[in-house]
């Protein structure tokens, strides 16, 4: 399995401008199955790509964090001009504006942290949540879910979700450890 990382402006370009550039991505790959793993606003630009009619080299999908159904804190920072700087273009669109819907024709994994470290405190979210995004932000019905004791960027260098994913994207079907 080889794994390519896409990078996206989140501050500069728009949603669809990201989106497009995965899309173009993944046609270019080398073929067969192409599994998708995004963490926070990366699953909306996956998301909003899905929208657009699925390439048909696309499996399986997995979400770390990822604020599908919106998220308080974002649509709190995009009221004033720093927290819509700090948020970016793409965030604002895909979380606050237009989200896209979630991609559920397909096998999907979502998982979401539970430890909150991180901006969430200055706003008192509500828990559970993983310092900036809620559990029920990330819900996706028919999703596999996982619970992680993770913060929102921990999810990164847990070694437990890390190897969830990999379960998920090789078809394992022991319970993932969250």
């Amino acid at each position: 399995m080889s794994v390519t990382y896409y990078r996206y402006a989140s501050w500069r370009e728009s949603l669809d401008t990201s989106s497009r550039g995965l899309r173009e991505l993944i046609r270019r790959s080398a073929g067969g199955t192409v599994h998708l793993l995004g963490h926070s606003m990366g699953g909306i630009v996956i998301a909003r790509m899905l929208e657009g009619g699925s390439p048909p080299e696309v499996g399986k999908v997995a979400l770390l964090g990822s604020p599908i159904r919106g998220s308080a804190v974002v649509t709190a920072l995009s009221g004033n001009p720093v927290g819509r700087f700090l948020i970016g273009t793409a965030a604002r669109e895909g979380i606050v504006e237009n989200r896209p819907a979630a991609p559920t024709d397909r096998p999907l994994l979502v998982v979401a942290g539970t430890f909150p470290l991180g901006i969430g405190l200055l706003f008192r979210l509500p828990r559970p949540n993983d310092g900036w995004i809620q559990v029920s932000e990330t819900r996706v019905e028919g999703a596999r879910t996982i619970l992680s004791g993770g913060w929102h960027f921990g999810l990164l260098f847990s070694r437990k979700v890390a190897e969830s994913v990999c379960a998920f994207f090789q078809g394992e079907t022991r319970r993932p450890v969250g």
